[in-house]
């Protein structure tokens, strides 16, 4: 049996508080797992840095993979209370410049917070939840979910998954799904993609 997607939610959060201060964080999570990763354009001193960071809450030993061609990554994972499976890593980066941050680690927390609520609500409806993810991109903290339409109609998968969002515009519909863009309850941007 899948963890509610709420328990999911309040676990990368207090993963989060315990870390403290981070760089721009990507975190999602589906299935049992809570995935996080860091924002395109940060370094890789400071994705490492940061990896450590979450180890030590966990307890955990980071390894470091060499892929070749100058690009490794730094990666860990960990069993968490209540059956769930934290996977933190880095990516290779390209320099890019990079906004002036006005996020933080804590509005993140905050963020995984304010969406349990819909996790949970998502969780005992009928939808079939691939992937949440809330992301960090420096100048602002916006949400993507990712559903399956296990051969319904993808229109009313979409309807039933958007629920509690607000403003919501179709963006995109093809062969492999469809998608739209709304407003949570709590005011983020969240795109809603059904495949």
């Amino acid at each position: 049996m899948r963890p509610d997607l709420a328990v999911l939610l309040e676990s990368a959060a207090s993963l989060l508080d315990r870390a403290g201060p981070l760089e721009p964080l990507h975190v999602a999570v589906g299935g049992r797992d809570i995935r996080i990763t860091f924002a395109p354009g940060v370094p890789l001193a400071d994705q490492r840095a940061g990896v450590d960071r979450l180890a030590v809450v966990t307890g955990s030993t980071p390894t470091h993979s060499n892929l070749g061609a100058a690009a490794a990554t730094y990666t860990f994972s960990a069993a968490l209370p209540g059956s769930l499976f934290l996977l933190v890593g880095t990516h290779p980066t390209i320099s890019q410049p990079r906004p002036r941050r006005s996020t933080s680690t804590r509005a993140t927390a905050a963020l995984l917070r304010t969406l349990a609520p819909w996790g949970r609500a998502l969780s005992a409806s009928c939808v079939d939840v691939t992937e949440l993810t809330a992301q960090d991109d420096e100048e602002r903290l916006t949400v993507q979910l990712i559903v399956e339409s296990d051969g319904g109609d993808p229109r009313e998968t979409l309807r039933l998954a958007a629920v509690g969002t607000t403003g919501l515009r179709r963006c995109r519909e093809d062969e492999a799904g469809l998608g739209a863009r709304g407003r949570l309850p709590s005011g983020e941007s969240v795109m809603v993609s059904v495949m």
